[in-house]
């Protein structure tokens, strides 16, 4: 891809709230256009650290910062299974729609074939009501993977929860 290619993206991803057909070539293109951007702010007086030019080209995209992006460059490219993981493993993912990273406290198989329990703590506590009145904040999560280590329901159908895509 050439970097002044745009990044083909074209919506949100349901599943996980990730940005759709990002590819692991976008980290370059990510890169390069924020470099653009520092220079055209900076000509306009507007001082931006390049790390802050990643964390806004990266929001651009739909992505929650840039650590994110570069995540879901990475999962795109290499594919995680749950024989990777282990207790005491950092990981990152996203739980509800957030971006989460952490570490693996538990991992045990149900009776369910292909369905694993996967308990985590979060680095940072995330709010898991979408309610303007209140907040509910987690920062343990109990949930349950497939063997490809996306989130599913007790029965092993796909739905909301967890989503292990890195090992850090």
């Amino acid at each position: 891809m050439h970097l002044d290619t745009p990044i083909k993206q074209t919506a949100i991803d349901p599943d996980n709230g990730s940005p759709k057909n990002f590819s692991s070539d976008a980290a370059n293109t990510l890169k390069a256009q924020a470099k653009r951007l520092r220079a055209a702010l900076a000509s306009r007086d507007v001082t931006v650290s390049h790390a802050g030019s990643l964390e806004l080209m990266a929001q651009s995209y739909g992505f929650r910062d840039w650590n994110t992006a570069l995540a879901v460059t990475r999962r795109n490219s290499t594919a995680i299974s749950i024989e990777d993981l282990g207790i005491g493993k950092r990981f990152a993912g996203s739980y509800l729609g957030h971006a989460v990273s952490g570490k693996i406290l538990g991992l045990t198989r149900t009776p369910v074939g292909g369905v694993y329990r996967i308990e985590v703590h979060l680095d940072h506590a995330v709010d898991v009501v979408a309610s303007k009145h209140f907040s509910g904040f987690r920062q343990r999560i109990a949930a349950r993977i497939n063997t490809n280590c996306e989130p599913v329901l007790a029965s092993g159908q796909r739905g909301p929860g967890l989503s292990v895509d890195l090992l850090l």
